[in-house]
């Protein structure tokens, strides 16, 4: 009897050092924010909005992660599930930058 071993993440390590460093940019902004003014702000106000930018990345990284996996197993129904989210993510996005409505 023979176990396959599936194959492993290959973003899966890079996926949990993006969360960490995700996780100090918004502590490191919001810290910042509280104690800091006058010209400094803005930089305050750009690594909140990085550690945000970051924390949207993630996801669409790990759906990128599983297609790859699903892709390399031939599991086809959920590799085109994978790539129907990513093409409605993609969707959205050129939705939004063409509003120009972003908040």
């Amino acid at each position: 009897m023979t176990i396959d071993k599936e194959p492993s993440s290959l973003l899966g390590p890079m996926l949990r050092v993006a969360l960490m460093a995700t996780s100090a940019t918004l502590a490191m902004g919001l810290a910042l924010s509280l104690v800091v003014a006058g010209p400094a702000a803005p930089v305050a106000e750009a690594l909140v909005w990085l550690g945000l930018g970051m924390l949207v990345a993630i996801p669409v990284l790990n759906v990128i992660d599983v297609l790859m996996i699903e892709w390399r197993l031939k599991e086809w129904p959920f590799a085109g599930a994978a790539v129907v989210v990513l093409l409605m993510l993609a969707y959205t996005l050129l939705k939004l930058v063409g509003s120009r409505h972003w908040f």
